[in-house]
């Protein structure tokens, strides 16, 4: 059976909003890091909230995880995450670079933020799969908070 790996940074950090957006269940391969890329909340959403996304930056990186999907869900899983882009990254991990594909957005704007329901998604899922605090209050900041309530 034919499997691909996926980076997810965002909500599907979160076991659960993972599995839910998949038939079959994915396998955590490690922690991963995307250099030369940033966090921000500037998909837009239909309600008017913002949606997590990632952007092209010098000097960051992204903290994420890397799971080993089936390719029988690629389409499944593409159609949960409408108006990003799927492309393949070269993420840093232990065991060596991996290429995985991760959700872009060319869609972005301004002076958005997230629903509390959905960075408190996030912050669930990094700390399920350790990601560092001090990444993780970073995606507080970005999403206008200033601790996890």
């Amino acid at each position: 059976m034919d499997k691909f790996y996926y980076f997810g940074y965002a909500s599907n950090l979160d076991t659960k909003t993972l599995e839910g957006r998949l038939r079959k269940k994915p396998v955590k391969i490690s922690l991963g890091v995307l250099p030369h890329f940033g966090f921000r909340f500037n998909y837009p959403n239909p309600d008017g909230s913002a949606r997590a996304n990632i952007v092209p930056s010098p000097n960051e990186s992204v903290y994420g995880i890397i799971f080993e999907i089936s390719e029988e869900d690629r389409g499944y899983f593409l159609n949960s995450e409408p108006g990003y882009e799927f492309v393949k990254v070269p993420v840093f991990s232990k065991k060596g670079s991996i290429e995985a594909f991760t959700f872009i957005s060319q869609n972005t704007q301004v002076g958005i933020f997230p629903t509390d329901t959905y960075w408190k998604t996030i912050y669930r899922g990094g700390k399920e799969n350790g990601i560092p605090n001090t990444y993780l209050s970073q995606i507080l900041n970005r999403a206008g908070k200033i601790e996890s309530e």
